[in-house]
């Protein structure tokens, strides 16, 4: 852990204190994706991965399952289904993902949140602390949540219908003064179609009980870690669906930051 670990977020906002310098991660700190957001928004919610196979490559991480059956997180390489009734339950190892990313986290800058803050600043405030806004972070906060508002996507049947369509009908949940995880990851703007460009973001309280796609926040108090990685790889899916998708389509800019954050 880097030895700035002891700031507070406050004051490596107002410090402009940036990240440490990148020291080379081995291959365990490759940000591993399976499938495309591109071909999630055009419908394809039916992946070959499993998530034993998806474990093998992170413990930290997120993503949904087929059938669009529910939201993921990864937390301490246990992957949880974060239902469409808004509960929590440890996936099954032979369940299969149609999109989902994951990497072995092990932070190289920590700070201390020690006064509320909504999500905007929030972010802005890890965008100015970001070394570089052109490869891959995870981030993770751990600690009180003020208050958020998550969503979760039921089951689908086939037909499917394209992302846009699904989150019209998705659950949606707000809790206050609650303790739990909040991570995921920033994409580069130029990953549009491989990821969310920005911040995606999902939930899990502390009992693992509960959680979701993250809509809104504010944090109280916690940590906030951060790693980055500059090692990206692709797993795409080899089904007549993904091969058969209009994956320029999918990769609208416009249509994602609707999809992800309504």
């Amino acid at each position: 852990m880097h030895p700035d670990h002891e700031l507070t977020f406050a004051e490596a906002i107002a410090t402009h204190h940036k990240a440490p310098e990148f020291k080379p991660h081995d291959s365990a700190h490759e940000y591993y994706q399976t499938s495309l957001l591109s071909a999630v928004m055009q419908g394809v919610y039916d992946g070959n991965v499993s998530i034993g196979e998806l474990l093998k490559h992170g413990d930290f991480g997120l993503g949904t399952f087929n059938a669009l059956d529910g939201e993921m997180i990864v937390i301490d390489r246990v992957a949880y289904r974060l239902t469409g009734d808004g509960k929590a339950e440890v996936a099954d190892d032979n369940a299969l993902t149609p999109y989902a990313a994951v990497i072995e986290f092990e932070p190289d800058f920590s700070l201390t949140l020690d006064n509320p803050i909504h999500k905007g600043p929030f972010e802005d405030g890890l965008d100015a602390l970001a070394a570089s806004h052109n490869l891959f972070y995870a981030v993770r906060f751990t600690g009180q949540i003020g208050h958020i508002k998550y969503r979760n996507v039921w089951r689908q049947t086939r037909p499917y219908k394209p992302l846009l369509e699904v989150v019209k009908s998705q659950a949606e949940f707000e809790l206050s003064d609650v303790t739990g995880t909040i991570l995921g990851f920033r994409c580069p703007n130029y990953a549009v179609g491989i990821g969310v460009p920005g911040y995606h973001l999902h939930f899990i309280s502390e009992d693992r009980q509960t959680g979701g796609h993250v809509l809104d926040y504010t944090l109280e108090t916690g940590q906030i870690e951060i790693d980055h990685t500059s090692s990206l790889h692709l797993e795409l899916p080899e089904t007549q669906a993904f091969s058969d998708a209009d994956l320029t389509a999918g990769a609208d800019s416009g249509d994602i930051a609707k999809a992800e954050s309504e």
